[in-house]
């Protein structure tokens, strides 16, 4: 598999990732994203390079918006008696950021390409259990971060 990354002279050149190089990605998936979600440049180095191929698929798009328009669904039904789950989600953050988050559900699902950085500030913001989803933040950084991720997420039209 051919990735792209910067050398030396900054040029991009192509290379190709061996299997451990994938497994090294998958196994720093958290790690990555974060890098990515915070401007590293996926052309930086192969970890990087396949972790944002795999975060800007069709398929891993749509299982984002997927858990976002769950996430929304679930914050206007009545809250369930007994939760099991070691976390649980700031339903009034999530009512609160409802256009943002329906935002970044749009743009998750265009078939337009985006960049790395926004797919990684989604996955950041839906997987982080210190973050604004499940901390006791103000409301206003929940809003704030998928405002954020959906600028991030304007489609690429530099191809």
């Amino acid at each position: 598999m051919l990735v792209l990354l910067r050398d030396s002279d900054d040029c991009v050149v192509a290379r190709n990732a061996s299997a451990w190089d994938r497994v090294g990605a998958r196994l720093a998936a958290n790690r990555l994203d974060h890098e990515l979600a915070a401007g590293s440049s996926p052309e930086a180095s192969t970890p990087l390079a396949l972790r944002a191929r795999i975060l800007v698929r069709p398929q891993t798009r749509a299982v984002l918006a997927q858990s976002l328009q769950r996430l929304l669904n679930e914050s206007t039904r009545p809250r369930p008696r007994l939760t099991f789950g070691p976390v649980t989600v700031r339903r009034s953050h999530i009512r609160a950021a409802a256009d943002e988050l329906g935002l970044l559900i749009r743009l998750l699902q265009r078939p337009a390409p985006v960049a790395a950085q926004g797919v990684a500030q989604v996955h950041v913001l839906l997987t982080d259990g210190g973050g604004p989803l499940y901390f006791p933040a103000g409301t206003g950084q929940l809003r704030d971060e998928a405002h954020r991720a959906a600028l991030a997420l304007e489609p690429l039209d530099h191809f």
